[in-house]
């Protein structure tokens, strides 16, 4: 009987270590991804139909939006913050360095003039490098393949120049859907068997 005992104790600690390995806040995905898809389809629908400049400028409202609501599921999460293991911290960190790269080159490119050259490929090359190493981090080849399939949708989304500038925009909120979207709900289902 106390053999018993003993394994039922082994596979509750070893439940618990792997539960432990799951990075926090794994919404955050689907936050970010829906998120973005929506404001930049927005930016494109409403320089479509109206044809001013501030138009294409509405998908730079998901900080706005994204940061306190991301802080609202990380505050919910709290609990486990505690225990964040290298994976989760190496996760967070890329993270962080994408979302100032962002930052950065929509800064750099905007004063430059080079903003409806570059910029959405950019913020979408980003989106796909980040998805692609936390694939890797996690060990989870639809988040892998989502970021390589982004990557490679804005890289061919630059090729949109002169007149056909604008349709970057389409391109980039499919770089979310594929690189973030997509892989979130794959990835909530396998945490959750």
């Amino acid at each position: 009987m106390e053999n018993f005992d003993a394994l039922d104790v082994i596979a509750r600690t070893r439940g618990k270590v792997e539960m432990d390995d799951v990075p926090t806040g794994n919404a955050l995905f689907l936050l970010w991804g829906w998120l973005t898809a929506a404001l930049v389809l927005a930016s494109f629908l409403l320089w479509l139909w109206l044809r001013q400049e501030w138009c294409l400028w509405v998908w730079l409202a998901a900080p706005l939006v994204g940061v306190p609501w991301m802080m609202h599921i990380v505050r919910k999460d709290h609990n486990r913050s505690h225990k964040r293991t290298r994976d989760a911290r190496m996760v967070l960190d890329c993270w962080i360095l994408v979302g100032g790269a962002c930052c950065a080159g929509g800064f750099l490119t905007g004063f430059s003039g080079l903003d409806r050259v570059c910029l959405l490929p950019l913020v979408g090359l980003l989106i796909g490098i980040g998805c692609f190493v936390t694939g890797e981090v996690l060990r989870f080849r639809p988040k892998i393949v989502g970021g390589v399939v982004g990557a490679g949708i804005a890289l061919v989304s630059v090729l949109f120049q002169g007149d056909a500038w604008i349709w970057q925009y389409p391109a980039l909120s499919l770089v979310a859907v594929v690189s973030l979207v997509l892989p979130g709900y794959l990835y909530n289902r396998q945490i959750a068997n």
